[in-house]
């Protein structure tokens, strides 16, 4: 099978430039893969695993917290606000904010006498902190 350039963009850095075989992710329409020669396409991605598979057969995996997809005939490029390769991720961390999040929407949903817009925002930030956790381990180990 031939190969084709792929890169994984953020507005700081360019995450990852490399020659693959395939590019698989999470689009808003469902879960897409990458080949040669794929017809252009635009697409926007909602958090998740993005896989990178070398010629090699090797992976290069990352988590991409939302963003856009463009394929082109000859190459893919992923543009996301914020990506983490997976030797960046800290699963330790990764599985603490998962707890601490777990722990303060427990907490939230049993406090009393909070006002409902404040507590509604915090819950929304809550579980948008928990999503990025659980992403952060669907990278590591995959499967968890």
């Amino acid at each position: 099978m031939s190969s084709f350039p792929a890169s994984l963009v953020t507005p700081e850095r360019t995450v990852l430039d490399t020659e693959v075989q395939a590019v698989m992710l999470r689009t808003v329409d469902g879960e897409a893969a990458f080949l040669p020669g794929h017809t252009d396409l635009v697409g926007a991605l909602v958090p998740g695993p993005v896989r990178f598979q070398g010629e090699d057969g090797t992976e290069e995996r990352a988590a991409v917290h939302g963003g856009f997809v463009q394929v082109h005939p000859d190459h893919v490029v992923v543009l996301a606000p914020i990506a983490e390769l997976e030797g960046e991720i800290d699963l330790d961390r990764a599985r603490r904010a998962l707890e601490e999040a777990d722990q303060a929407l427990a907490e939230l949903g049993t406090a009393a006498g909070e006002e409902e817009a404040g507590a509604g925002l915090r819950r929304l930030e809550l579980e948008d902190a928990r999503r990025r956790a659980q992403l952060r381990i669907e990278v590591v180990s995959p499967g968890s």
